[in-house]
């Protein structure tokens, strides 16, 4: 039988590895004592182990890294693997709005890439004549873990939430601190919106998971004017994105990640741009990553499937929040177009094609 060793250094990879794992069973190894704990807690059925470099040969993940046909992982980690004899296997689990040769290049030493969709492969397409991969358009692994948008699953997830079932729901989702929109936005937001909507706030992760002085005092404010307001919920990543986008109604962004994920439930959308970020930065920002000039042209179509707000101070979001929602079927053949073009397949059978891949290319 072969062995399969799946690998992460970070928590973040394992949900996705372990979705490949329960179609191609294996043993996942990691170096840090912290995602092992909690790749137990959250995984139980997902074999695991630790590789402790001080012990050398005799740590168990060690053995296991050596005697192993194939190694499934989700970052680079070239000087850590290129230690193993095994074929290597990276499976994508971002959206790569922005795939520079350098990224490419990064993982140019694995035997197989799974990319997440049409766009991911199109861009590694672009450098065929230089570098050298082989890919395998498998789809977009998160998806694998998305609720399904029942009527039973909205009333249960926002009861859960101390939201109101009955309401309409706006998610507010900003992207990283040096782009993004939230000192401008959430407050006002919280102000602004209409009584007659559920409100949920998700800062980036770099923002409430290490958060800075002055973030800390941001969100104090906001959670103490969304004390004030109804049906209103500041989320410090502590739900899961997926289950937020799930029962939006609207999602406004800064155009960036979350907005692209929401597309799978087809949620009508509020582009948020400002003076530091929008359309034309987002086009500056993949000149430098060197990106061809069509897949810069298809990426800012994103702008096109929802409203657009531009904002530099304060501002009452009622009438845009209306609008947007009001004019949602306008864009739907956009949102449908672009979402096929990021991610093909509208399902959650990405682990199961991962998989198959595995078996067809390196283990047969």
């Amino acid at each position: 039988m072969s062995k399969v060793v799946y690998f992460s250094r970070m928590f973040q990879a394992v949900p996705h590895l372990a979705q490949v794992a329960s179609q191609l069973p294996g043993t996942f190894v990691t170096t840090r004592s912290s995602t092992l704990k909690a790749t137990r807690h959250l995984y139980p059925a997902l074999d695991s182990a630790r590789f402790v470099r001080w012990l050398g040969p005799f740590s168990q993940g060690a053995r296991l890294l050596k005697n192993a046909d194939v190694i499934v992982t989700g970052s680079p980690y070239r000087s850590f693997l290129k230690n193993f004899s095994a074929k290597k296997c990276t499976v994508f689990h971002g959206t790569y709005m922005l795939l520079s040769k350098h990224a490419l290049l990064a993982n140019a030493h694995f035997d197989l890439l799974c990319v997440t969709g049409p766009r991911m492969q199109q861009m590694i397409q672009r450098f065929a004549s230089e570098i050298q991969v082989n890919t395998v358009r498998t789809g977009f692994l998160p998806f694998c873990e998305f609720p399904v948008a029942t009527a039973e699953h909205r009333e249960r997830t926002l009861g859960a939430l101390n939201l109101d079932p009955s309401l309409k729901t706006v998610v507010y989702t900003s992207s990283r601190r040096s782009i993004g929109s939230w000192d401008l936005v959430a407050e006002q937001l919280v102000r602004t919106t209409p009584a007659s909507f559920n409100l949920v706030l998700r800062p980036h992760p770099s923002q409430s998971l290490t958060s800075r002085r002055i973030d800390r005092a941001s969100f104090r404010r906001v959670t103490q004017l969304a004390a004030s307001r109804p049906n209103t919920l500041v989320d410090l990543t502590a739900q899961a994105l997926s289950s937020l986008q799930s029962v939006a109604d609207l999602l406004i962004s800064d155009a960036n990640s979350p907005a692209e994920e929401s597309l799978f439930y087809d949620v009508p959308q509020l582009f948020i741009e400002t003076p530091i970020f929008g359309a034309e930065a987002m086009r500056t920002m993949a000149l430098r990553e060197e990106m061809h000039p069509d897949d810069i042209a298809q990426l800012l179509t994103l702008f096109e499937c929802g409203r657009r707000q531009f904002v530099d101070g304060p501002m009452n979001f009622a009438q845009s929040i209306e609008r947007a929602i009001l004019d949602a079927p306008v864009y739907a053949s956009r949102r449908q177009e672009y979402f096929s073009w990021v991610f093909g397949e509208r399902d959650r059978c990405a682990h199961k094609r991962a998989a198959q891949a595995i078996k067809t290319f390196l283990l047969s």
